[in-house]
């Protein structure tokens, strides 16, 4: 016989509330509340380092059908289609849930798979009204508040929505090729890794406050994540000595304003950030607008750019900065994920760009 779903509830911190039905992890929880837009693969979403610790509601209508596959290893002993080793997510939002699991691939529901997780999340919510409160007021503080559960406070949203919680805690090699390209992980997506390690590269994946400069190395990534990047003041100290060394230097997500932010520029907060997986963005030097995948809460003040810096993307919605370049293209930073999962992949040659700049020994164009 089926049980009968929990009642829950989701507050947001000006005291709205909508009322629905808990059908993930049976507890209750508090996070800075963000909304996603367009469809969305969610083992690759629910597990993106840039959502931790974040109450995250779908604007998709329905969550569900095509369940959750087993969690297989890749060729790299990461959990294939995941974007790292767990789910990331404090809670979800869903307009709709369906249990029946149609996915060719899936050997479990959404349901079971989040309560294995240990992540609650609420159905039956009008997630459109949602959306538009969070529009309007911009991103903040929520809760999940299951029936029958301990109550949560406020005041515990947002402890671990921090890069240094998304970091790893020790260096790890992928690869053995002979390029070594430091990987600083401020909440890196394990996609990024994925693009990067080939026959001729090694990844060394460092914590974001690991010293790696006085360490052999060829080219630099800075990858990441949730948070708020302006916390992180000794990976940008430690950027700064690395951009003196002239080598290749690309960023992605949220690492792009990291590196903006040793390199002298400035960073401010969204009022809602951008999460979704078809936002266009306009590449300068050739006109093309590109579909991309976003996941990212800051963004970079285009008048702070430091000199020799220029902007390379514009967001094509608000014309915000989504990418920049400097060194004539020695070093590049997108604020978007060039690898979508879940999105679009228009922009993945910047990976093979940065791949040749590395292999030909940081000549730049």
């Amino acid at each position: 016989m089926q049980e009968t779903p929990l009642t829950a509830r989701v507050i947001l911190e000006d005291g709205t509330e909508f009322e629905g039905l808990s059908y993930g992890h049976e507890s209750s929880i508090s996070g800075e509340i963000v909304f996603y837009t367009g469809p969305a693969g969610l083992p690759a979403l629910l597990t993106d380092p840039a959502l931790k610790g974040c109450v995250l509601v779908l604007a998709q209508p329905l969550a569900g059908a095509t369940g959750a596959s087993e969690e297989a290893n890749d060729a790299f002993g990461f959990p294939a289609g995941y974007e790292s080793l767990s789910a990331q997510v404090a809670g979800l939002v869903t307009a709709d849930y369906a249990d029946l699991t149609t996915h060719h691939t899936a050997t479990r529901t959404l349901a079971k798979w989040l309560r294995k997780q240990q992540v609650p999340a609420i159905s039956g919510i009008d997630t459109r009204a949602l959306i538009q409160r969070l529009r309007l007021r911009g991103v903040m503080r929520a809760k999940i508040l299951v029936t029958g559960t301990r109550e949560v406070s406020f005041g515990s949203a947002g402890q671990y929505n921090l890069p240094s919680h998304a970091s790893v805690k020790r260096p790890a090699t992928y690869g053995s090729g002979p390029k070594r390209i430091v990987l600083v992980d401020c909440g890196a997506r394990l996609s990024t890794i994925r693009r990067l390690v080939a026959e001729d590269t090694a990844v060394i994946r460092v914590p974001l406050a690991h010293d790696f400069t006085a360490e052999p190395w060829d080219a630099l990534v800075v990858a990441g994540g949730p948070g708020d990047p302006t916390s992180c003041d000794k990976t940008a100290q430690i950027l700064k000595t690395a951009l003196e060394a002239n080598k290749p230097v690309f960023a992605v997500g949220q690492g792009a304003v990291v590196l903006a932010i040793a390199a002298g520029a400035s960073a401010f907060r969204m009022p809602n950030g951008h999460r979704g997986s078809a936002v266009p963005c306009v590449n300068l030097e050739n006109g093309r607008c590109y579909v991309t995948a976003q996941n990212h809460g800051y963004g970079v003040r285009d008048d702070s750019l430091p000199p020799g810096w220029s902007p390379l993307f514009l967001n094509d919605n608000d014309r915000s900065i989504e990418g920049y370049t400097a060194r004539k293209g020695l070093i590049t930073g997108v604020l978007f994920h060039p690898e979508g999962n879940p999105g679009p992949r228009d922009a993945a040659f910047l990976y093979d760009d940065f791949l040749n700049l590395v292999r030909n020994g940081g000549t730049a164009r």
